[in-house]
């Protein structure tokens, strides 16, 4: 048992300022005096409220952008340097951020890695996916977190401006397979299901996780035990409120993972579930999860040719499919929100930066190891089965194998371009251009090859050139070690 698991089974490792079984609690999260008096019968919610309506006093989960105010402003007075294997924060910087952070990981010691702390691991893929961050390649391969120029942008935006923003990263930008550690995001299905359930549910509709009740009951526990910290996730956006199930978290234990006893529906995620649901729903929006299915450049809200809806009435998926007939994609993420919001200030958001096609010349530093590697030359109009090409004649491999970009870096990753006659829906590398995928020097992603060996090249972006070249052969630069026998002494024919 290690050290860190040891810490995660205390409270999983989370507690608030105060108290609520490690947890934020509803009260907490939307500064909402505690004598509100809430009561059950029959084992049925019934809440009294004892203070004016606190859906008007705080109308969104403030504390949420407080918090993530605290954690970039950490990011901007501190050098602070990636770990090498998965580019998270150092474990030396964390303690301190944990220190400024509502939710808090009490049991961590120095040792405790980034994914241990499941808020700042939230706020670190939000700063990035959000381009709010970005990772500068330094010395030694090594990167930096820094802050990107959009920072500014955001701090000009009002609170709940700030908010919605942030759902919009969540919900639109960042990839929930990387959150979760899986290579599937297994949850898209299963959301629809239950947001559904909980839209035509009121506020302290609870469900018990660990427990049996009505077939609708049970469906939502046997969806929402699997759905792990994207049940503290949407708790922290204000949607429901947890209580853990310290037993199953200590008996079922594995890195990452969290169980909840039960989830209560806030008045907040009444509201907004079946906004989402209907007007922003995750699979026309999710940019990661339209790449999944094949598209290069997907552009969220546009319509999209083939959609799983799971077990859910007709009339909502009618409904759903009404709203895709009118172009999502040109309307701001907060548009349908702001009926709830009269008398707010949402008006504004971050520009989605599409991206452009760049013409220029790319230099890629390929390399199978520290001491062997190859600089390959190519333009913007070049496609990544010409980049496929280069890298396996430069190091004298036969072109007999499939092969994969994994352009998270991550071996199996669904955010892949593939073979041409690989038979997967991923993008296929003769018709992805290179100038279209929206490089930056310093850049890394994997290349692939041979399913078999599963020869893995790094391949670093090392420059562009912006310009308009002519056509050109591509070619290599440079080169260093010699290349290994791709198939060994022993392989003969």
């Amino acid at each position: 048992m290690t050290k860190d698991h040891n810490e995660m089974k205390n409270n999983n490792g989370l507690n608030s300022k105060s108290k609520n079984n490690g947890q934020l609690s509803f009260d907490e999260l939307w500064d909402v005096s505690e004598d509100i008096g809430k009561k059950y019968e029959n084992g049925k919610k019934e809440i009294e409220l004892e203070t004016d309506n606190f859906f008007k006093k705080e109308p969104f989960p403030i504390t949420l952008v407080r918090d993530f105010e605290q954690f970039i402003s950490y990011v901007e007075n501190h050098p602070i340097h990636l770990t090498k294997t998965m580019e998270y924060i150092s474990r030396r910087h964390l303690p301190e951020i944990n220190n400024r952070m509502t939710v808090r990981n009490e049991a961590a010691t120095s040792h405790t890695e980034q994914e241990y702390y499941p808020y700042i691991h939230l706020f670190y893929f939000l700063g990035l996916s959000g381009q709010l961050l970005k990772k500068e390649s330094g010395k030694g391969g090594k990167f930096t977190l820094e802050q990107a120029d959009r920072l500014q942008l955001y701090k000009e935006l009002t609170d709940i401006e700030k908010y919605f923003f942030l759902l919009e990263i969540l919900w639109v930008d960042v990839n929930w397979a990387r959150l979760l550690n899986e290579r599937y995001n297994s949850l898209t299905f299963s959301l629809q299901e239950i947001f559904f359930m909980l839209s035509e549910e009121k506020e302290g509709y609870k469900i018990f996780l660990q427990e049996s009740g009505n077939l609708k009951e049970r469906i939502l526990a046997d969806r929402l035990d699997k759905w792990g910290y994207f049940l503290l996730y949407f708790e922290w956006f204000g949607f429901w409120e947890c209580e853990i199930d310290q037993e199953h978290v200590d008996t079922y234990y594995r890195k990452n993972q969290y169980f909840a006893k039960s989830i209560m529906l806030t008045d907040f995620g009444s509201k907004v579930i079946p906004i989402l649901l209907l007007d922003r729903n995750l699979q026309i929006w999710n940019i990661p999860e339209r790449r999944v299915s094949g598209e290069v450049n997907p552009i969220p809200g546009a319509e999209l040719e083939d959609m799983m809806y799971g077990e859910i009435p007709d009339m909502v998926v009618n409904a759903i499919f009404e709203r895709m007939e009118v172009d999502q994609s040109s309307q701001p993420f907060f548009l349908p929100f702001k009926s709830l919001y009269p008398n707010e200030s949402l008006h504004r958001t971050l520009p989605r930066n599409r991206r452009k096609f760049i013409e220029g010349i790319y230099t890629f530093r390929v390399s199978l190891s520290s001491g062997v590697w190859r600089k390959v030359v190519l333009s913007g109009k070049h496609t990544m089965e010409h980049l496929h090409y280069m890298i396996i004649n430069s190091f004298d491999f036969d072109d007999d194998h499939l092969y994969s970009f994994f352009m998270d870096g991550k071996k199996w990753s669904n955010d892949c371009i593939t073979s041409p006659h690989d038979f997967d829906e991923h993008p296929k590398s003769n018709k992805v251009q290179i100038g279209g995928l929206g490089l930056v020097s310093g850049q890394r992603f994997l290349y692939l090859y041979d399913f078999g060996d599963e020869w893995s090249f790094i391949v670093e972006m090392d420059s562009i050139r912006e310009t308009v070249s002519e056509p050109f052969q591509p070619y290599v630069k440079e080169s260093k070690g010699k290349a290994p026998d791709q198939y060994g002494e022993e392989e003969y024919w």
